[in-house]
């Protein structure tokens, strides 16, 4: 029982030791069990703020289709392009980058110069304000902020499909199988397998900035170079599983929204969302922003969500897609007309 203390003439409860400890513990008990709701409650709500900047992105993409009457494409012959009195793609440039006013950034967009390769050292001045823009539509509040200063991080990237080639190659068929292929524009009566079964845009978690540390956002750099393109996607992706931890990485990744290329704005589905196996590109570093587009590799879509990624299909449907998702699922669902129209629900 508590002490009864006598203080001018009135008796006062007093709490023992023993009963503070046991009420300190009991407190710590209830914050044990109430902290990890509370970080569920916030990680839940990061995700669906994180699943609405999707949406945007799938309305502006089907906005741009209405406009121009194609999708835009991750990339094209260097020069300005046009369709009539619009400017629709150049040499490297993202689809975010095109759809800028259709993401209600139309100060921004008229802002870019179309006229060169924005990755190219002499065209960069050109654009620099625009790349220093950090947009809240390509950011996902999951992922950690980088501490480093520079251009306008991403965390969405636009599918080329079950393949490790970003440029579409006459050798194998795959490479043009995505929804966006180099090259390449693609109306909606481009994909047969519908466009409510084709995945467009998902995550990738941006790279740490830290080479000393191996994050789960970074990608391995390696020697296989054009050999890949003469061997299968299953062959590159068990040479990159084999990698060793030690070898070189890029931890820059998703450094621009501006770009094309998977360094940036693109992934694919070699495999599954959030996969154990860490990404690789084909390709050693080069300091050149132009060389450091990257295109070939196995770079997967992640997120810090826990249990899946957010992905947006190219009828503007956003959805939570499982990482237990079935690899062929997960590849069917990246192609636009290979008629493995999969039946997919959502969780």
């Amino acid at each position: 029982m508590p002490n009864l203390v006598r203080a001018e003439g009135r008796l006062q409860r007093a709490f023992t030791l023993i009963e503070l400890l046991v009420a300190v513990a009991i407190v710590g008990v209830l914050i044990g069990f109430v902290l990890p709701a509370v970080q569920r409650t916030r990680e839940a709500s990061r995700r669906i703020y994180c699943l609405n900047h999707l949406k945007q992105i799938g309305l502006a993409l089907n906005s741009y289709s209405s406009l121009h009457g194609f999708y835009p494409a991750i990339n094209s012959v260097s020069g300005t392009v046009r369709v009539g009195a619009h400017r629709y793609s150049v040499h490297y440039f993202s689809p975010s980058a095109r759809m800028l006013s259709e993401l209600s950034h139309i100060n921004i967009y008229n802002a870019v110069n179309f006229t060169f390769s924005p990755s190219e050292g002499f065209s960069n001045g050109s654009n620099q304000t625009v790349m220093l823009t950090s947009l809240e539509v390509f950011l996902c509040p999951s992922d950690r902020a980088s501490g480093v200063a520079g251009f306008g991080r991403n965390n969405y990237h636009y599918n080329v499909g079950p393949t490790p080639w970003y440029l579409a190659l006459d050798s194998r068929p795959e490479s043009s199988l995505g929804p966006f292929t180099t090259h390449r524009f693609y109306q909606s009566s481009d994909f047969s397998d519908g466009l409510s079964n084709t995945v467009g845009v998902s995550e990738r978690i941006q790279g740490d900035w830290t080479k000393e540390v191996r994050g789960p956002g970074d990608y391995l750099l390696t020697p296989i170079g054009d050999h890949g393109k003469r061997v299968s996607t299953d062959r590159i992706v068990l040479e990159c599983g084999n990698l060793s931890e030690n070898s070189k990485r890029e931890s820059r990744a998703g450094e621009s929204w501006f770009l094309s290329g998977f360094h940036f704005s693109n992934y694919n589905h070699c495999l599954r969302p959030n996969a154990t196996q860490f990404d690789c590109s084909l390709d050693t570093a080069r300091e050149d922003m132009h060389q450091r587009t990257m295109h070939e590799g196995v770079f997967s879509a992640r997120s810090y969500h826990g249990g899946g990624v957010n992905a947006v299909f190219m009828d503007g449907s956003a959805q939570f897609i499982r990482e237990s998702i079935h690899l062929s699922v997960w590849r069917g669902l990246a192609t636009r007309s290979n008629g493995d129209i999969t039946a997919f629900a959502s969780p």
